[in-house]
């Protein structure tokens, strides 16, 4: 920044670790309303999705992708989404950037200042270069992790089913890692594009090719800061972690030594006076009360540390763009002052007692609110998951005899009429023959072997679900997944025909990605248990006509479980094959899990098991916090 610049002059100048001081509460006052205002918008937009939604056919979900893309419903829902996305680059970049500027401009910043600039400035994004740009920060950031992005995507990723092909497909694995190094190089050559469009009023266009010459010029200089700035947040994330985990961990695990796990009492019957407690109940109850207090004022300085810290990285980034287009300087101007000391005290100390009477409520009826969830029940992926090749008769044994609730394999159609389990469009990957089953007769296909995807180097070959049927009559629930492009409504009448030749309507699931056609198996075979698989969805999928609801990761959020519960049907998520989404899925109250890791999934459910109180306090804080 130029001494010339008429907004320094008359300002003391003081040094940047000072600005950033005396900026503390401005930042705060931005970031808090900017959290609140977000959630509530989040929440209205959800609700306006639900309404939009709420007509004859209910949800739209990529079970059913034409009809949803048919739908009139589809474009207004497309456009109360892109509303909250840009809402979020508004307020969380836009203003942001706003904020930092009229810091280190001398000027006073507030959240309605900067708000309303940040507004102004989407008119800037309006052309081709611009929505580009929006498009980039919205769905490639995430994948790439350079450059800047929004809350609402944090946790984007591709589906697991989507990078399980991905990855087992040569082609489409080069491909991919050459679009994620081109997003890569795209993004970093970007990194100062919005800071040029919103501080300096170029277009789009003009910004990137602007960032593109800062990189080029500074690359060195901006890699060592960016270093710098990661062994910062490194620095941060291990204090706080320190100060607000470790520390009070070690001093509650040593309190609650001897408290049992899973101790229950209810004190909802009136028994409040601490005289009608036995010995332990009073150990568990202080302890669980020592608990709640800790965790809920560590969540709360957290979440202080980490809005102000947000601020502070667009600051320090602000100011690098600034010195990196020749206008740094080592003096800023000095902050104007509502320092408003008194009732920042008096607002400290009503949060610390707030914090004491909502640990005391909790700590009394802790078993109501954080209950322990249920197991959830395991289904083995194609047969038997990672315990025996896919598909096949031997991974169905390997189910039973490792106690798993059900199975899930695929069926598809030969071309003269048999069904057997195989789930590729085609047999190259398994067999090397790139003929797909409905094109290939019963007798050719009992001609191909199967390579064992365990590596063992075994032959098998292709089982009916005839056969399947016979092995897991009464012995584990087999999920019949209705695949490719054989399903339809013939598959359904001969699959239910053979099921009950077998006998074994007790002990099967219809299920599909195809919405039409598990519609078409609950309307006529109500008998039979039935479910829809999706990895996309609008408004309340509970109206599907189907008694399961399957889900990728990504779609089972908090409020579409419970909504999927309230109407009295369950909720299945696949594939769920990592420890995280393991710990988060089967401890979330859903009913069953679909994965390749059986043994990871058991290993998972007995740490969950065993986890103290105060473990499982943090859990539950910790979905809270994540869903905001």
């Amino acid at each position: 920044m130029k001494k010339n610049n008429s907004d320094l002059q008359g300002h003391k100048m003081i040094s940047f670790g000072k600005l950033v001081f005396e900026a503390l509460p401005e930042m705060w006052t931005f970031q808090l309303p900017m959290g609140i205002l977000l959630v509530g918008l989040s929440e209205l937009l959800d609700r306006l999705i639900i309404w939009v939604t709420s007509g004859p056919g209910g949800a739209m979900t990529t079970a059913s992708l034409r009809a949803m893309i048919l739908n009139w419903r589809f474009p207004v829902v497309l456009a109360l989404g892109a509303i909250l996305v840009l809402a979020y680059i508004v307020v969380e970049l836009f203003a942001k950037i706003h904020m930092a500027k009229d810091i280190l401009y001398g000027n006073q910043a507030s959240f309605i200042r900067e708000l309303g600039a940040g507004i102004r400035s989407l008119r800037l994004f309006f052309n081709p270069g611009g929505i580009g740009i929006l498009v980039f920060i919205f769905l490639a950031v995430p994948l790439c992790g350079v450059g800047f992005s929004i809350s609402l995507t944090k946790n984007f990723y591709l589906p697991n089913f989507i990078m399980d092909v991905i990855m087992k497909t040569p082609l489409l694995l080069i491909g991919y890692f050459a679009g994620m190094v081109f997003l890569v190089w795209f993004g970093f050559r970007s990194m100062f594009t919005l800071h040029g469009v919103l501080i300096d009023g170029l277009s789009p266009s003009q910004a990137r090719k602007k960032s593109i010459e800062i990189i080029q010029a500074n690359w060195k200089c901006f890699l060592l800061w960016a270093v710098r700035m990661l062994l910062l947040i490194f620095f941060i994330l291990a204090a706080a972690y320190f100060l607000f985990v470790l520390l009070p961990e070690e001093w509650l695990n040593r309190l609650g030594a001897d408290v049992p796990i899973g101790y229950q009492i209810d004190l909802r019957d009136g028994r409040l006076d601490p005289s009608m407690w036995s010995a332990t109940e009073a150990m568990v109850i202080r302890y669980r009360v020592f608990c709640c207090a800790a965790v809920l004022m560590g969540y709360y300085l957290s979440s202080v540390v980490f809005l102000l810290w947000g601020a502070y990285i667009m600051l320090r980034f602000t100011r690098l763009y600034l010195a990196l287009t020749g206008r740094d300087q080592k003096l800023w101007p000095e902050r104007p002052k509502k320092a408003r000391y008194r009732f920042k005290v008096l607002a400290s100390i009503g949060v610390f007692l707030g914090v004491l009477v909502v640990s005391a409520c909790l700590g009394l009826v802790f078993n109501q609110v954080f209950d322990r969830a249920k197991p959830v029940k395991i289904i083995a992926h194609r047969t038997g998951g990672n315990l025996a090749s896919e598909n096949s008769i031997e991974g169905l044994y390997a189910a039973i005899e490792h106690g798993c609730y059900g199975s899930e394999t695929d069926v598809q159609r030969t071309a003269d009429g048999y069904y057997i389990a195989y789930h590729d469009n085609d047999f190259k990957r398994l067999t090397g023959v790139a003929r797909t089953p409905q094109k290939m007769t019963m007798e050719e296909i009992r001609q191909l072997a199967i390579r064992d995807t365990t590596g063992s180097g075994k032959l098998l070959p292709v089982p009916t679900l005839e056969e399947m049927l016979d092995v897991i009559k009464s012995h584990e629930i087999l999920f019949i997944e209705l695949k490719g492009a054989t399903a339809d409504r013939r598959m359904v009448d001969d699959v239910v025909q053979m099921i009950r030749e077998h006998d074994c309507v007790e002990d099967v699931a219809l299920i599909s990605l195809n919405y039409p056609v598990i519609d078409y198996a609950e309307s006529s075979y109500p008998e039979f248990v039935t479910g829809t698989l999706f990895f996309g969805a609008f408004g309340d999928v509970s109206r599907m006509n189907c008694d399961l609801l399957i889900m990728e990761e990504e779609t089972a959020s908090p409020n579409r479980v419970n909504q999927v519960h309230a109407a009295g049907k369950e909720v299945i998520v696949w594939t769920v094959n990592t420890e995280q989404a393991m710990l988060t899925f089967l401890d979330s109250g859903i009913d069953a899990v679909i994965t390749d890791e059986i043994e990871m999934a058991d290993a998972v459910q007995d740490r969950l098991d065993k986890r103290t109180d105060l473990q499982l306090l943090r859990s539950r804080l910790d979905d809270i916090w994540g869903n905001q």
